[in-house]
């Protein structure tokens, strides 16, 4: 058989199998062991993408970053504001998506690919994955876990509107002692303080108790202003 026709089928294979997936070498050198030379020779002849060293990617339509994280098949967690997004029907819409992954060159490649489409990713790098469901072909952050990721960074738009729109569905009790060990980056205030903060500010704002929380006191003028902001265009908007 000639080298043209192991190519063609090898090709075909990769195709089947892994349509619109990043591949490393090494994994597919257990199921082929010319995988190395397969692999660039069909980079070479543009029917495959070299990523970077050590990882290719298996053309397929993609419309955008959803289309991709959906045919890729790697483990990958969708987190913090791009999960919040589809908790809250993207109440703050955002080019940059946000996900846990558990290996840095897998990470590094999900960069280099999104890095050469125009594409932002922001990789968190995780050891021992939680608090997540399969959602579809997705693996989405909880609901719960989406808020505190946000209020840990800043995020508290996509937090306070998460929590909002989704007030039937989400235990309150469970979130505030889930978070009341976390802390907002850079401040020794605690996540459970700002959602309880926020809480009754949205309690005063609707003139309703929708949650039965009290008004703690928070420090950090900085920090209060931004909840006040925040939980203000939440209840305007939504």
């Amino acid at each position: 058989m000639k080298m043209a026709d192991y190519l063609k089928r090898f090709n075909e294979k990769l195709r089947e199998r892994y349509p619109g997936c990043l591949v490393k070498v090494k994994d597919i050198e257990k199921i082929e062991p010319n995988a190395k030379e397969y692999l660039n020779r069909l980079a070479k002849a543009g029917l495959i993408e070299k990523v970077r060293w050590g990882w290719y990617w298996v053309p397929e339509d993609i419309k955008d970053p959803w289309d991709f994280f959906e045919k890729d098949k790697r483990f990958k967690i969708i987190s913090r504001q791009t999960a919040a997004s589809l908790w809250n029907n993207d109440f703050v819409h955002r080019e940059i998506y946000s996900l846990k992954v558990l290996h840095k060159p897998y990470g590094r490649a999900l960069e280099e690919i999104a890095r050469k489409r125009g594409w932002s990713f922001q990789i968190e790098y995780v050891n021992k994955p939680a608090n997540y469901r399969k959602i579809g072909r997705l693996f989405i952050e909880n609901m719960d876990e989406t808020i505190i990721e946000c209020m840990k960074i800043w995020a508290f738009i996509d937090a306070f509107s998460t929590l909002y729109l989704n007030r039937n569905k989400i235990s309150l009790k469970d979130l505030l002692k889930k978070s009341y060990w976390k802390r907002i980056k850079g401040t020794n205030i605690r996540v459970r303080q700002a959602l309880e903060y926020g809480c009754s500010l949205i309690n005063e704002l609707i003139s309703k108790e929708i949650f039965k929380v009290r008004k703690p006191k928070l420090e950090d003028s900085y920090v209060k202003r931004e909840i006040e902001e925040a939980v203000r265009r939440v209840v305007e908007l939504g």
